[in-house]
Formats: structure tokens, C-alpha cells, sequence
């Protein structure tokens, strides 16, 4: 029983700990995990993500409790619902298509 209680207290506190908030701020330059560099800027209450060349990240706006947008693959122009979850240094960005999903982290 007290392992039971534990568990589920550590699972609301590492919920708490990473839950999104509406103030939340994304701007500056981010890393991916293949070398490329993103700079992130606000524009009005959305946030959009570029490279020297390209978008990357568009319409990153707070709903639902959520962070929501669009990721951008820059060789062919796909583009994938996305949710972030900031993370100190961290951004997670969690994309979806149909029923398959992937989470990709950006480091700042």
C-alpha cells in the first residue's frame, strides 16, 4: 500500500513539476539533435521557429492547457501537429500524424 501511495504521488509531482503554463517562453536558440540551429521568436501570442533558410515551428500558441502548433520538415514541406512541453533547457516537442506519434527534444 505505502508503495502504491508513493508512486502516485511522484507521478503528480513530476506532472506538476512539468506542466504547462500560458506564460511560458520559448524564444531564444535551440539545438537539435542533428546540429541544426533554431531561433525561436514571439510574434504577438504565438511563437515561430527558423533556421537561416526556412520555418521550422509555426503558430506554437497556448490552448487547452497546452502548447500547440505546427512542425515543418523543411526537405519536402510536410507538416505535423505538434505539442511543447519546456523543460528548463529542454524543448519537447511531441508530433503526431494519424496515430502514430514521435517526441523530439531541442536543447537550448
Amino acid at each position: 500500500m505505502k508503495k502504491v501511495i508513493i508512486t502516485t504521488l511522484m507521478g503528480l509531482l513530476s506532472v506538476e513539476g512539468y506542466s504547462q503554463k500560458a506564460t511560458d517562453n520559448f524564444t531564444g536558440k535551440w539545438k537539435t539533435d542533428k546540429g541544426v540551429v533554431i531561433y525561436i521568436e514571439k510574434k504577438e501570442n504565438r511563437f515561430v521557429g527558423t533556421t537561416a533558410s526556412n520555418t521550422i515551428l509555426n503558430n506554437l500558441h497556448f490552448v487547452d492547457d497546452a502548447w500547440k502548433g505546427t512542425l515543418i520538415k523543411p526537405e519536402n514541406n510536410e507538416q505535423f501537429n505538434c505539442t511543447a512541453i519546456l523543460e528548463g533547457n529542454k524543448l519537447k516537442l511531441t508530433i503526431k500524424k494519424g496515430i502514430v506519434s514521435k517526441t523530439i527534444v531541442w536543447i537550448k
